[in-house]
């Protein structure tokens, strides 16, 4: 059945369960209310709690400073990034689709249900929880407590008493709205240490190999059925244990070999597999792409000299300047015979100037050495695999800032990681969990409850730095709304001392209004930019 109307079925029975409850009068007696389809139920439970921890005054006193700069320095972040997000829209050619802006389980297509109610879970009572404490550490009552239900928990509340509120000052009020989004941020960060230092730090492979972390369309490898997330063990009966003995192997292109490898957990052979280099992609405007060189095709020779390995092609290569005309042989897959053959198409290449390559797409590490040096333009992978070393994904995530020198190289690894579940690496599942397993202080784990425990505290870590971002962005009635509509009166108090209370309040109001609306622009702008 289709997801949507499963959704619509679940969503009208839960109507009609409201329709029903609320006809009986059950609500009312549950301490419920309705907004809509949204229930809201309030309890005075959980203040006896928050009172005792809100008692330690010297901690909370000090979150309660490092929260307003932890926030200004997220809202920042936040606008700066909407903002640079809104001129590369036009670039996009597919837009994303409205559900993956709700961080909602059950809507949000990436969001697993399960993991998600938990971490969302977390993240609400972290975050209204916070708030509460910084109530009552700043003398204000809390009202009441409770949750918002739409056939599950969406959030959860803590509601202060509005008129202490609005009257205190604006430094207590401000640290009452920071402490949520603060909070947030701070159990992401401690739940992400969790998840990298401990749980990924702790996985090992299972077994010796090469990892294939990629396959090249069309290939001998992808026409063999090879994947990724596959252990190359063999190649001809030739053992492989690393990612440089499928790197380095020397082979005979269009000659068939036989590839061993575990996937899944299971072994397998590919048998009848071409060998040799294989072209991994081609830049257009360069060499390899105007001769008519394809990713998946086999290079057999260049420069009269038989291509046997990556090693070869580099010592040829180092043999030629730029614009030199050279013999070159390829082959490519005919399904009519299912095997490679010669290109006859394909027979000489001009070659490109190394410098202008490296000019155009990598400044940084351009040479005056490389001017006038023979260039292909393109990529070449033995057997079209994109192999790794078989620990390559638990180091990535348990190391995921590693090598890092700039603050580029850090945006580039926080993207990286937020981004898991849209690289279908989180939730961590088979085949990659079939990859690992718990080695070290956590050897003692049974893999199903290691892998359990280490998807929580990835999607409780997602989820917390999802609601804490977005509730620091300055639009009302977010949490960050209030925050600047705050920060603006305190910065009028010292621009115009002369300024009445109420004239700072329509002042502020006004630029809080026109800010929610053009943070609603930029979000909605990525759904509807793609589109025009």
């Amino acid at each position: 059945m289709n997801g949507y109307l499963i959704a619509l079925v679940v969503f009208l029975a839960w109507i009609g369960l409201l329709l029903v409850a609320r006809k009986r009068k059950w609500l009312e007696g549950h301490s419920m209310s309705l907004y809509g389809p949204i229930v809201m139920w309030r309890t005075r439970k959980g203040r006896e709690l928050i009172n005792r921890i809100a008692s330690h005054e010297r901690v909370w006193t000090l979150f309660g400073k490092a929260s307003l700069w932890i926030c200004a320095g997220a809202m920042v972040t936040m606008m700066v990034l909407l903002l640079w997000q809104a001129t590369i829209v036009p670039k996009i050619e597919k837009a994303p689709s409205p559900e993956l802006i709700l961080g909602v389980p059950g809507i949000n297509p990436i969001i697993p249900v399960g993991y998600g109610i938990l971490g969302l879970a977390v993240a609400m009572i972290v975050h209204e929880f916070s708030h509460g404490i910084m109530t009552r550490l700043g003398k204000m009552k809390i009202t009441s407590l409770g949750l918002l239900f739409l056939v599950f928990p969406i959030g959860a509340f803590v509601e202060p008493d509005n008129k202490e509120l609005e009257e205190t000052t604006r430094t207590r009020r401000s640290k009452v709205f920071a402490a949520g989004p603060a909070s947030n941020i701070i159990f992401a960060l401690v739940t992400l240490a969790l998840f990298s230092g401990l749980m990924m730090s702790a996985a090992v492979p299972t077994r010796d190999g090469a990892l294939v972390v990629g396959v090249v369309e069309d290939s001998p490898a992808s026409i063999a059925g090879i994947t990724p997330y596959s252990i190359v063990t063999s190649v001809d009966g030739e053992s492989i244990v690393s990612a440089a003995d499928v790197e380095d192997r020397e082979s005979l292109p269009g000659v068939e070999v036989n590839v061993t490898y575990y996937f899944g957990g299971e072994l397998r052979t590919a048998t009848g597999v071409a060998d040799g280099l294989v072209v991994a992609y081609v830049v257009d405007g360069y060499a390899a792409s105007d001769a008519g060189l394809e990713p998946g095709m086999v290079l057999a020779s260049l420069n009269d000299t038989l291509i046997t390995s990556i090693g070869t092609l580099t010592s040829v290569m180092a043999e030629t300047h730029s614009h030199q005309v050279v013999n070159v042989t390829v082959m490519r897959y005919d399904s009519d015979v299912s095997e490679y053959v010669v290109a006859d198409d394909i027979d000489e290449i001009v070659l490109s100037d190394k410098h202008d390559f490296y000019d155009e797409f990598y400044p940084d590490e351009n040479s005056a050495s490389y001017s006038g040096k023979g260039y292909l333009g393109g990529g070449f992978i033995m057997l079209g695999l994109d192999a790794r070393e078989p620990d390559h994904y638990a180091q990535l995530l348990a190391h995921p800032f590693r090598g890092d020198r700039s603050f580029g190289d850090v945006s580039m690894s926080w993207l990286r990681l937020i981004a898991l579940p849209f690289l279908d690496l989180a939730p961590l599942r088979s085949p990659v969990t079939d990859l690992y397993e718990p080695g070290g202080s956590l050897s003692w784990m049974p893999d199903s409850a290691f892998w359990i425990l280490t998807n929580c505290l990835y999607w409780v870590f997602w989820i917390n730095l999802m609601l804490g971002l977005t509730n620091v962005l300055p639009a009302v009635p977010l949490d960050g709304g209030y925050i600047f509509r705050d920060g603006m009166d305190y910065a009028l108090t010292k621009v115009r001392r002369s300024s009445t209370k109420e004239q700072r309040e329509k002042i502020t109001g006004s630029i809080a209004m026109y800010l929610a609306l053009l943070v609603l622009f930029l979000i909605m702008w990525q759904l509807i930019g793609p589109r025009l």
